[in-house]
């Protein structure tokens, strides 16, 4: 099952979709990882946030599995496999539980590469991409539950993030899409999104 929290910058989000994908993992009964796309490098105030979410997601039984590189896609039973009683359920064929942590941020690493240049080509063909390693992390996994910025939602963006915001956009567009639950959070709460028939 695909799940999507979506949201406005420090809206709970995240604190929304830990809670969903600890009571999906209980529920199955199987291992709960939470795959990392900010990293320390990305500048401003990215050490803090890793702090706020290690420690929101603290005692609650997550294995991290860093993503940063574009170019591999993660092996979500890696964390997973670090824990002996975890390994036992993922050797049984029990797929985790992931938490991606955040869209935005695999959009950023996927545009601007650490130490590469700057990739270029047209949005449809960025979206596209990106679906797909979404579509096939989503495949590894019992449910996969994504956190994501709503970023138009503070208007027009400036001239030099907007071919950021377009990707991001479509990406959140064509995710939903594929998603069994989606949920708008404003101020904590998580409003559940029915799609029209």
């Amino acid at each position: 099952m695909n799940i999507l929290f979506l949201g406005g910058a420090a809206s709970g989000k995240s604190a929304a979709a830990e809670k969903k994908a600890t009571e999906l993992a209980k529920m199955h009964g199987v291992p709960l990882v939470y795959l990392a796309t900010l990293t320390p490098e990305s500048g401003g105030d990215t050490a803090e946030r890793i702090q706020k979410h290690r420690r929101l997601r603290e005692g609650k039984g997550f294995a991290t599995v860093e993503w940063s590189d574009c170019d591999a896609l993660p092996d979500v039973n890696a964390g997973a496999r670090d824990d002996a009683a975890d390994s036992a359920a993922v050797a049984g064929g029990n797929c985790p539980v992931v938490l991606l942590e955040d869209v935005g941020n695999l959009v950023a690493n996927y545009l601007y590469p650490a130490g590469k240049e700057a990739r270029t080509e047209a949005v449809d063909v960025a979206v596209s991409a990106l679906a797909e390693m979404l579509r096939t992390i989503s495949a590894r996994c019992a449910d996969f539950v994504c956190v994501s910025n709503e970023i138009m939602l503070g208007g027009p963006l400036p001239e030099d993030m907007r071919f950021y915001g377009e990707v991001l956009a479509g990406l959140n567009v064509r995710f939903a899409a594929e998603c069994d639950e989606m949920y708008m959070v404003t101020a904590g709460i998580s409003c559940r999104i029915c799609p029209s028939a």
